[in-house]
């Protein structure tokens, strides 16, 4: 925990913002707005399905951030914070010769860019800088940079909606692309869809069906698409090298929000589709292996002020 909360600088991503209505709102009477949030997601042990062993991980987090608004449809903000995952490979594991890695850190920040186009149109642009590697590794080696853009339309009162894309470096020379989609829709008076936040290391966000069951008491199905890469350090079985995880989790959720400084959640899910890769430190695979759907489970807090 200790190192979590040294690293206490990581970036409020792009679907924070989206989660909350993309049209035109009224700032508070303080236009200065901060904010800090944080949780834990624990992966149970699940069997790599290639090679033999098995694995665990638990991710902490802790984000803040401050947020100006000039006017109620522009604003700025500086966030950032950090956080840890540590991997427990049993003794079997053969991917890579052994355990192929141990506690990856990540610690990130960001500038947060809300602008208003035309009557109903919203631009967002996140610059950020990251880091993930395992502990011990070299930072400058970790470090990795990307951008979040997008654009939404408020097309009626129940419907924001718009297209955006992520643009971020690898560890090694090349650029990953991915799209994003912008929604706010308020299906009914008590269900809706909405672009929603992730855990941690994820770069982009992912899509919750939510349903408001009273005023403080709301329920939802979350799924994304998770895709982490981190520098190892010089004392694994692969130096220097590379190693990855990919999943699309989907949870169910449970979260309890009193009034519009705190909001507390439970989630509980499976991740599918998940794959760990290793590779040198040229950049070439050494090992791959898909693994089993893994339980997931855990509990976030927002606080905003």
């Amino acid at each position: 925990m200790s190192r979590l909360f040294r690293s206490l600088f990581i970036t409020s991503v792009f679907c924070c913002l989206a989660a909350q209505n993309v049209s035109a709102q009224a700032p508070a009477n303080d236009p200065v707005r901060f904010d800090f949030d944080g949780g834990i997601a624990l992966q149970s042990g699940t069997d790599l399905s290639d090679v033999e062993g098995s694995f665990s991980v638990n991710r902490w987090f802790a984000s803040m951030g401050v947020t100006y608004a000039w006017n109620r449809r522009n604003s700025i903000g500086l966030s950032g914070g950090g956080g840890t995952s540590p991997y427990d490979f049993d003794e079997l594991t053969t991917i890579g010769g052994g355990a192929p890695w141990e506690e990856i850190d990540e610690t990130r920040i960001s500038l947060v860019g809300r602008f208003g186009i035309g009557e109903t149109g919203t631009l967002f642009l996140i610059p950020s800088a990251r880091y993930n590697g395992e502990k011990d590794a070299n930072t400058s080696d970790g470090r990795t940079w990307g951008m979040f853009a997008a654009a939404a339309w408020r097309l009626n009162e129940n419907l924001t909606i718009g297209p955006g894309i992520g643009v971020f470096s690898k560890l090694e020379d090349d650029t990953r692309i991915f799209p994003i989609l912008v929604i706010d829709w308020k299906i009914s008076e008590r269900w809706y869809l909405s672009t929603s936040r992730g855990l941690a290391a994820s770069q982009g966000p992912g899509l919750t069906l939510g349903y408001l069951a009273t005023e403080t008491w709301s329920f939802g199905l979350t799924s994304r698409y998770e895709n982490v890469e981190f520098r190892l350090n010089e004392n694994g079985t692969t130096p220097g090298g590379i190693g990855k995880n990919q999943s699309i989790p989907m949870v169910i959720s449970a979260a309890w929000k009193p009034n519009n400084t705190v909001k507390l959640a439970m989630f509980a899910g499976l991740e599918f589709a998940g794959t760990l890769k290793l590779k040198n430190a040229q950049d070439e695979l050494i090992s791959e292996s898909d693994y089993d759907p893994a339980p997931i489970y855990g509990a976030t807090f927002e606080l905003q002020f």
